[in-house]
C-alpha cells in the first residue's frame, strides 16, 4: 500500500486591522491596517476588536480551523476551535477573516496568534506576531528623555 503524503497549506500573509467588511459585488475592505504593532492609551485597556485577514494557498477540501491568541503573559484565548471549513474543489486557496471581540490588553509586548489547520491526521500550525505598546508609558519615557537632553545641553 502506498502511503499518501499531504502538502502543508502555505500560509501567505495575515494583515492586522480594526475591522473587516464585506461589500456589494464580493468585495473585502480592510479597515485601519496596523504594521503589526498596535498603541493603546494604556494597559490594560480594551479594544472593541482586532480584526485578522488571513490567506492560505495550497488548500482543497475539508478542514478543521482553530485561531488562538497568546498573551505576553501566556494566557491564551481559543477565538475559534475546530471550525470545519470546505475549500471548493479548484480553489487551492483559502481566506478566513477573524475577528476578537472584545479584544482585552492585559499585557504590553509580542502577541502570538497561532492559527491551526487539521485535515484528517495531518495537523499544520501558523504562528503570527504582532505587538501591543502602552502610550502613557511611551509618552513618561519621551518626556524624561527630553527633559534630561534639556538639562545636559546647558
Amino acid at each position: 500500500m502506498q502511503e499518501v503524503q499531504i502538502k502543508a497549506p502555505k500560509h501567505e500573509f495575515t494583515l492586522l486591522c480594526d475591522d473587516i467588511r464585506q461589500e456589494m459585488g464580493g468585495k473585502t475592505s480592510l479597515m485601519g491596517l496596523y504594521d503589526h504593532h498596535i498603541v493603546v492609551p494604556q494597559v490594560p485597556f480594551t479594544l472593541p476588536k482586532v480584526c485578522f485577514y488571513t490567506r492560505f494557498s495550497r488548500m482543497d477540501g475539508q478542514f478543521k480551523f482553530g485561531f488562538s491568541i497568546v498573551s505576553p503573559t501566556g494566557d491564551r484565548k481559543d477565538v475559534i476551535r475546530d471550525s470545519d471549513v470546505q475549500i471548493p474543489d479548484g480553489a487551492k486557496e483559502g481566506t478566513f477573516n477573524v475577528i476578537a471581540s472584545p479584544f482585552e490588553v492585559n499585557a504590553e509586548g509580542v502577541y502570538e496568534v497561532i492559527i491551526a489547520l487539521t485535515k484528517g491526521a495531518d495537523r499544520f500550525e501558523y504562528v503570527y506576531k504582532f505587538a501591543i505598546s502602552d502610550a502613557s508609558r511611551l509618552q513618561a519615557e519621551y518626556e524624561k528623555a527630553m527633559a534630561e537632553a534639556g538639562q545636559g545641553g546647558n
